[in-house]
């Protein structure tokens, strides 16, 4: 049994898409040579922690979440040496390493699924979910199940010249693991203990609480739900057994963290996956508050933002989950458009601004920050031209899904191009040179950013002046740099206990312009208070905070002590963290 010391609560990760983060050889695909060259500047910039999307053997159908090989790294990316020193050079900079844990499905170039289709008595047919299809009035073969895949058509694909389909949940090139087989927990529990013992410190599990399906299957005929059959495999009967089994053969074992990617989990299994006690999960990612500005939890039907659903998303959980098990903070990820570039905010006129308050009002809550790759320069959302320049297949799904309406191209593309996940995964802006710095002039696998000669790590820094390097230094001045805006407000949060582990109250959930919560722990407060709009507000100061005791720690736009009043204006996206100084 490992010793759990619970380093995950005071860490700060950040979230490195491989492909578009740092290429080291040319070859216009990031690396890990590429990466371990920017390992001082996620140091710097107060991380404690890498998580990597995937860098397994791929065919790259769904650029890495489609897994051929467990055990092996892409060449793409380097080698098992590279891996080995990647770690290393972490664990040297006290950056504890995150892989992605990929275990509903494999990908169709897997040798196991290859055995499968080849041989219907291979031992490997059972690691997979195969069915009979079915007859319909007209004698047609249609699929087991209407059951319609998370990438838009059936999660049912017909095996040529057979009856018989596999279910696949995602595209047709991921077929989904059978979990029902003790053959299949078992390998995935050897796939955790391989990487443990390269001195991997902890795995976020992609979709997890899908791998447990109801049987026997059986047809949805909710005509409410958009995506067929959800109620028959998330949160399934046997998740919690599930969970529990790769914890004792795999992750109790190592001083370890997990965390989970939840799809709509409701409350109770939520809360049961992360409790202390429960030996299943660490923590588990909530993206409400990311469904905010859009439909029906849809990325490609936008809406007018609701704050309230918002606050709702990101607080919520702080409220629930306090005492009981741990909380996740996160604003992007690979699947999420550029924050800056939502919720309403005009990114040409706050983009510094945004930046800044989404960051405080987001990482002073309760819970691990995630940092995803160039956030913390406040990279925004890509102007594609054509259908040509995204990479991403779920793109291209949801597109021939939109036009299947009847909606011309050219309204499908402007609707649906702010919300791609392609906007998370152009290439990393460095500075202000070809390809952004990504790489020495080869043509990048996915298009920069074309605001990259604006927008980038060196232009970012060179907005501050500061020559302290200690972010807690009274003058140490971030100027106008979202990075070392970040390097001050992760350095203060890391100092502060109650920033760290106090209780979260909330004020004015139903206020349509302002988000404002306190952290509280043995007698202290911290009041956090943001304007999220591009109009000035009034905040009126909560009745259990007296203004003589109040002093301003942290804001991004120039407040001083002299300005506290009984009702504040606040201007656009200004974000002020207060604290309590009893006298």
């Amino acid at each position: 049994m490992g010793v759990k010391t619970n380093w995950y609560k005071e860490a700060v990760v950040y979230q490195i898409y491989p492909l578009s983060y740092m290429d080291s050889n040319n070859d216009g695909m990031g690396d890990i040579r590429g990466i371990i060259s920017k390992l001082d500047y996620i140091r710097d910039l107060g991380a404690t922690a890498i998580w990597f999307s995937p860098l397994y053997k791929s065919p790259w159908k769904d650029y890495g979440y489609d897994i051929a090989d467990y055990k092996a790294i892409h060449p793409a990316f380097g080698t098992m040496e590279d891996f080995d020193e990647l770690v290393a050079e972490c664990h040297k900079r006290g950056l504890r390493v995150i892989m992605d844990a990929v275990f509903n499905h494999t990908s169709d170039q897997h040798e196991w699924f290859k055995a499968a289709l080849a041989d219907k008595d291979s031992p490997y047919r059972d690691y997979y979910i195969f069915r009979e299809g079915r007859r319909d009035k007209e004698g047609n073969l249609i699929p087991p199940t209407n059951w319609t895949s998370s990438f838009t058509g059936p999660a049912w694909e017909r095996i040529e010249g057979t009856d018989e389909y596999y279910l696949h949940l995602f595209a047709p090139e991921q077929p989904d693991l059978n979990w029902e087989n003790p053959k299949v927990r078992d390998e995935m529990a050897g796939v955790l203990r391989f990487w443990l013992e390269k001195g991997v410190d902890g795995f976020r599990f992609d979709v997890f609480n899908m791998i447990s399906k109801v049987y026997p299957f059986r047809d949805d005929r909710n005509p409410l739900h958009f995506q067929k059959g959800v109620q028959y495999y998330v949160d399934g009967p046997r998740m919690h057994e599930f969970l529990k089994e790769l914890n004792d053969k795999a992750l109790s074992l190592y001083d370890t963290f997990t965390v989970g990617e939840s799809y709509t989990p409701d409350e109770e299994h939520a809360h049961r996956y992360i409790k202390e006690e429960s030996g299943e999960l660490d923590s588990i990612f909530d993206f409400e508050h990311l469904t905010s500005d859009n439909a029906f939890g849809l990325k490609m039907i936008p809406k007018p933002f609701s704050l309230k659903q918002f606050k709702r998303g990101l607080i919520d959980p702080q409220l629930r989950y306090h005492g009981t098990g741990w909380n996740t903070l996160v604003l992007e990820n690979h699947d999420q458009a550029r924050s800056v570039s939502r919720f309403g905010i005009n990114t040409k006129k706050y983009r510094y601004e945004a930046a800044t308050f989404l960051a405080m009002v987001t990482f002073l809550g309760w819970g691990t920050p995630f940092i995803y790759q160039g956030e913390e320069i406040g990279m925004t959302n890509t102007n594609f031209k054509s259908r040509d320049e995204m990479k991403d297949p779920v793109s291209h799904f949801i597109f021939d899904m939109v036009k299947g309406f009847h909606m011309p191209d050219r309204i499908a593309f402007r609707l649906m191009k702010g919300a791609v996940r392609d906007n998370a995964r152009t290439p990393m802006q460095w500075d202000d040179s070809n390809n952004a710095g990504f790489n020495r002039g080869e043509k990048p696998w996915q298009c920069v950013n074309p605001d990259y000669k604006n927008i980038n790590v060196k232009a970012d820094l060179a907005a501050s002046s500061t020559t302290v390097t200690d972010p807690l230094d009274p003058a140490f001045d971030p100027g106008r740099s979202i990075y070392r805006f970040y390097q001050k407000l992760l350095a203060l949060r890391r100092s502060e206990p109650v920033l760290l582990y106090g209780s979260t109250v909330e004020y004015y959930p139903d206020d349509a312009q302002v988000i404002s919560y306190s952290r509280c722990k043995d007698g202290k407060r911290f009041l956090i208070v943001g304007n999220f709009s591009g109009t000035r507000a009034d905040f009126i100061m909560p009745g259990d905070f007296e203004l003589d005791e109040l002093s301003i720690r942290m804001t991004n736009r120039g407040r001083t002590d002299a300005e506290i009043e009984e009702i504040m204006q606040m201007k656009p996206y200004e974000a002020i963290l207060f604290e309590e100084i009893r006298k």
